[in-house]
C-alpha cells in the first residue's frame, strides 16, 4: 500500500458508479480506508522518484512502484496498459507478476498460468 493508492482508492469510491454498485456509505468507506492504514492489514511504502514505466499512462507508474517496492508477488489489474510489454517485463525483472483476476485465482489454486 502507498499513500498513492489509498488517495487514489478514495477518489474511486466518490465515483457514482462506485457508490451504487458497492451500496457503501460514506461511513463505511472511511471505516475501509482506515482500516488499510492499519499497520498490522497492510505495509505501507513510499516509492519516491522512480522511472517511467508505464508509456501510455503516467499516471500508473506509482501503481507500478509500489508493487515494486512494496515486493508484492503479483498485481492483479484490468488495467490494459500495464500489460505493455516493456511493463510486464520491468515488472518481471523484480520479481512482480502482472495478471487479471481470473488467471490469479488458477494460479492460486495451483493451475499453470
Amino acid at each position: 500500500m502507498s499513500p498513492f493508492l489509498l488517495l487514489e482508492l478514495e477518489r474511486v469510491f466518490d465515483y457514482e458508479r462506485v457508490r451504487v454498485s458497492s451500496k457503501l456509505t460514506d461511513e463505511e468507506i472511511r471505516e475501509y480506508l482506515s482500516y488499510l492504514r492499519a499497520n498490522d492489514v497492510s505495509e505501507v511504502v513510499f516509492p519516491g522518484p522512480a522511472p517511467r514505466v508505464v508509456p501510455s499512462d503516467p499516471d500508473d507508474d506509482p501503481v507500478i512502484h509500489t508493487a515494486v517496492i512494496g515486493r508484492a508477488d503479483a498485481l492483479c489489474t484490468l488495467n490494459r496498459d500495464f500489460y505493455n510489454p516493456s511493463v510486464r517485463d520491468y515488472c518481471r525483472k523484480r520479481g512482480v507478476l502482472i495478471s487479471n483476476d481470473v488467471d490469479l485465482l488458477r494460479l492460486l489454486r495451483g493451475g499453470r498460468r
